[in-house]
């Protein structure tokens, strides 16, 4: 994103309590790592991959995937997949996992390949896919983001990835097979790219608007940044994704996109941390609901719009801070405003790397003591609830998981854009000055 020479910033924390933290947490991954394992081999793993896998077996058939749902079809027999094993007698589907076809055709047609094998090899193939995903991903966060040019201490960045890893949305995320790895990877490739090339950005941009509920904040920050050529192509692959499904299976594709709005409003009212969730009690009306997001979405877009309005020109390091608050503040403010569950959230490691290096930043925020050490206790705070599963706290707090994990996950995240926007107020006081200079 920008030519930065890159400084180690001293850690953070004092070096016994670094190194403490990174044991705990390397403990922790292992036993996570474990978890997923066996979790994956059970009848119920990787359920939410299932959608995918069983989606593609209508397409290599050539019929509709959504079609096909809504009418509560199955595939034809019999079904014979490339390891061998073939399924000559219904059900196709395996027991209670999901099959409802939730992100867009291009994604479909992108997993079609997994369909060619039986369930037990492609949910196996999955779950290693994801993890190399998490690695690359928490990677090239930590590593090929600028800051300011400042580049945190080989304990911070070990600590941090763990953090990532340990994080219960990205276990979720991992154990359910959701697709959010994909996305997240294919919204940083555009990010890194959007510079240097426009194509490469908007074609990772496009298959990633295949979960638009994830991946709309990059949309927005490459609009703000002019960045109208990446922004076709984006827009480009998610038509040729509709066509390709089109014309594989004769369907219109009028009659896909129908599909995929009916999709969206079936979706809309299902449980998860997005604010719109506890506002139904307001009416049965989901327009009624929606009232508190527009007013959260009015008081993040003309805060910002305002404060950059009449914004001076940046040197290279401090627009590469001022970048990371705003797709900071986007990341957080899309989970709150769109359909989300709990293994969504993994994208918050941004704000924790806003925090860490802007923490290792001199000067960044001009915190008094009082802050920074409230800040710290804030940090500390977030682990102990958003990387302890719900299902084990519930052992002591009876009635926690569920409904009340996820209500106090969307307070955090409330908080959580609150300290962003604060912080980038702060930001921008600090930095015009220096930019005006300049």
């Amino acid at each position: 994103m920008y030519n930065i020479d890159m400084r180690t910033a001293d850690s953070i924390f004092p070096s016994k309590w670094a190194q403490f933290f990174c044991i705990l947490a390397g403990l922790y991954a292992v036993a996570v790592a474990i978890y997923l394992v066996v979790e994956t081999g059970k009848p119920l793993g990787s359920r939410d991959f299932h959608q995918f896998w069983y989606a593609g077996h209508f397409l290599i058939q050539e019929r509709d995937p959504y079609e096909a749902f809504f009418a509560g079809e199955p595939p034809a027999l019999p079904v014979a997949y490339l390891d061998g094993v073939v399924i000559d007698k219904y059900p196709v589907a395996q027991y209670d996992l999901e099959i409802t076809p939730s992100n867009t055709p291009m994604m479909l047609l992108l997993l079609t390949p997994f369909a060619y094998f039986s369930w037990y090899v492609a949910k196996w193939a999955f779950l290693v896919f994801n993890l190399i995903l998490m690695l690359v991903t928490g990677w090239l966060v930590i590593h090929r983001f600028p800051f300011r040019g400042i580049k945190l201490s080989p304990i911070d960045e070990v600590l941090v990835f763990l953090v990532y890893f340990d994080l219960s949305a990205t276990r979720i995320a991992i154990e359910n097979g959701q697709t959010t790895l994909l996305v997240f990877l294919l919204m940083i490739v555009a990010l890194l790219y959007a510079e240097r090339s426009w194509g490469i950005a908007g074609l990772a941009l496009g298959i990633a608007l295949s979960k638009y509920s994830l991946s709309l904040p990059v949309f927005i920050f490459l609009l703000y940044k002019r960045n109208f050529k990446a922004l076709a192509v984006a827009i480009l692959v998610q038509i040729l994704g509709v066509l390709g499904v089109a014309i594989l299976t004769g369907t219109s594709p009028s009659t896909i996109i129908l599909e995929n709005i009916q999709l969206f409003f079936r979706l809309f009212d299902q449980p998860g941390v997005h604010l719109s969730r506890w506002f139904e009690f307001l009416s049965d009306n989901h327009f009624v609901a929606m009232i508190p997001v527009l007013i959260m979405t009015l008081s993040v877009f003309v805060p910002i719009f305002l404060w950059l309005r009449n914004r001076a020109p940046a040197n290279p390091e401090e627009e590469s801070a001022l970048d990371f608050h705003l797709l900071t503040i986007l990341f957080i403010w899309v989970i709150l405003v769109a359909y989300h569950r709990l293994y969504d959230t993994l994208i918050l490691i941004f704000f924790v790397l806003l925090v860490i290096k802007g923490l290792a930043t001199p000067n960044l925020w001009n915190l008094t003591q009082k802050e920074r050490t409230g800040l710290l206790l804030f940090m500390a705070t977030i682990p102990a609830i958003l990387i302890l599963p719900a299902r084990i706290v519930g052992r002591f707090l009876p009635d926690y998981y569920g409904r009340n994990s996820d209500f106090v996950t969307t307070c955090l995240l409330v908080l959580m854009l609150g300290f962003s926007m604060i912080l980038f107020r702060r930001f921008l006081n600090v930095s015009q000055p220096q930019a005006m200079r300049e």
